[in-house]
């Protein structure tokens, strides 16, 4: 996937590996990101393929390399993302913890999910954020599917934030079974 990413970014300019990383940041991570030691090891086996080339330049005093797709990148990455969306269920770590927080005293489990909603919030807001500055500096009818995507996650993080909301609730109140327990 993070191949198909970075070429992705490749399609509209040439960009370094910190460009792509910053990119990265500032658009995907909220559904897909990677570090640097990711990112490297991917341009390296994408020039490898003859994907994408790369020319060095000197900024700063440092050299640096500056990626370009190719017509066989182009071609790669229209095959791939013009073929039919499979659903994936992703992994969600957190549940799996909150899944077993019947064997915790509730108000271990009620910090938690309060620290849980604190860094939601953290990444709900920067998206917010991200939104109002896409929404001040573009028409959003021009990227439809990267605006879509981006009110997909600040949908997603709202779920979120109400769905810890919901359970704290009803583990502060005296309900033996919290209606979110999920027990059977």
């Amino acid at each position: 996937m993070l191949e198909y990413i970075i070429l992705g970014f490749l399609m509209t300019k040439e960009r370094s590996g910190y460009d792509l990383k910053r990119c990265m940041t500032q658009t995907t991570s909220y559904f897909f990101d990677a570090s640097f030691g990711s990112i490297y090891p991917a341009l390296k086996r994408l020039t490898q393929k003859g994907l994408v080339t790369f020319r060095e330049d000197v900024d700063g005093g440092k050299f640096k390399k500056v990626y370009r797709i190719t017509d066989s990148g182009r071609t790669a990455f229209m095959q791939w993302v013009g073929e039919p969306i499979t659903f994936e269920r992703s992994r969600q770590d957190h549940l799996v913890r909150v899944f077993f927080y019947e064997f915790l005293p509730r108000q271990t489990a009620v910090d938690n999910l309060k620290d849980l909603m604190l860094q939601v919030t953290r990444v709900a807001q920067g998206l917010t954020e991200q939104k109002g500055e896409m929404e001040r500096r573009y028409d959003v009818h021009q990227f439809p599917y990267r605006y879509a995507t981006l009110l997909y996650g600040v949908e997603y993080y709202d779920l979120v934030l109400r769905w810890c909301n919901d359970l704290i609730d009803d583990l502060k109140s005296d309900s033996a079974t919290p209606r979110h327990a999920g027990h059977e």
